[in-house]
């Protein structure tokens, strides 16, 4: 019997990325040919022409790609192309302070405008903005097609987006992961502080947009891994130097503690006093952690906007309106 379950096939595509730390979309290659990375090019969405930064080569591309194509590149941006392109990017700022007062003079006092964002063309713009609530926003959308001359799509964004958008500098002095970098948030708990034995101090543990700090993730993998094979804390054990347990006790070092950085743990000897032993001295070997994950946790099915944590209560509200069957009032972006 012939199986017609579809299998992926190979395909060669180009990785391009419309904002700094944006995400990565897939396009095939077309006719053009000697890509570089960073080099800016001209591509078809089903949305009309965009322009992007090459980020991934096609001799790069893996063997199978998960993520659909968009479309295709039709050409290398020309100076003329990044002459339009600069000349859009300087009018975001206006455009923002457009929709800005444009909230304010329907009365909706709650949205807060966080940026715009202009096509390659300047054919549509997109508005981001926050709100503690649905708000219904179709008449200001034509109010700001009118005022811009665009094609304007509003999207409203959670508090990480909020930041991502805004861009910042981090408690470490530079600047923010999100917007200089990071293109998938991932889900960041209280556990991960804990796993690290970290202060459970909130405010600092929280970033600029209010929420745990991304780079909670980034070494919880080695802590894991290290404490994971590590004799565990109250854990009583031989020291290597008492063989076949010449101490004549169930164990001569209890373990007091772990220093993860230097992959050792401190133990307390029945003679008294403490001693800091080494994994080598312990026979205890490490997988390194791959460089490809470490620190990168994707979301399955968020989308592109994936920062919005839910507020307390947020996710009782949303099983409890599954139950009562589907929302009728829309998504939350809407275009004119």
């Amino acid at each position: 019997m012939l199986n017609t379950a579809e299998t992926p096939q190979a395909r060669t595509v180009v990785g391009v990325r419309f904002q700094r730390a944006g995400r990565m979309y897939f396009f095939e290659p077309g006719d053009v040919s000697d890509f570089a990375v960073n080099e800016w090019v001209v591509v078809r969405t089903d949305a009309g022409l965009d322009a992007g930064r090459v980020q991934l080569l096609p001799t790069d591309s893996p063997v199978v790609q998960v993520d659909p194509v968009m479309g295709s590149v039709l050409r290398k941006a020309t100076a003329g192309d990044q002459f339009e392109m600069n000349k859009w990017k300087r009018r975001e700022d206006e455009a923002a302070r457009v929709a800005k007062e444009a909230a304010i003079e329907r009365g909706l006092v709650t949205m807060k405008i966080a940026g715009a964002d202009y096509a390659f063309d300047g054919s549509r713009v997109t508005i981001f903005f926050t709100a503690p609530e649905r708000v219904d926003f179709r008449e200001l959308v034509r109010d700001l097609s009118q005022r811009l001359g665009a094609r304007v799509e509003l999207r409203q964004i959670g508090a990480r987006d909020e930041t991502k958008v805004m861009s910042g500098v981090g408690t470490c002095g530079r600047t923010l992961c999100c917007t200089s970098w990071l293109d998938k948030f991932s889900n960041i708990s209280i556990r991960m502080a804990k796993e690290q034995d970290l202060p459970l101090n909130l405010s600092k543990l929280t970033g600029v947009c209010g929420r745990l700090k991304c780079c909670l993730i980034y070494e919880l993998e080695t802590y894991q891994e290290v404490k994971g094979k590590l004799p565990k804390v109250g854990e009583v054990f031989h020291l290597p130097s008492c063989t076949a347990g010449a101490c004549g006790t169930g164990g001569c070092a209890k373990v007091a503690g772990t220093n993860v950085p230097k992959e050792a743990v401190i133990v307390e000897v029945a003679e008294g006093g403490r001693l800091q032993l080494s994994a080598a001295q312990l026979g205890v070997t490490f997988d390194p952690v791959p460089a490809h994950t470490k620190g990168v946790v994707t979301l399955a099915g968020r989308d592109e906007e994936p920062g919005q944590e839910p507020r307390s209560g947020e996710g009782q509200r949303r099983r409890r309106r599954r139950r009562r069957g589907p929302r009728m009032d829309g998504g939350p972006s809407a275009t004119a």
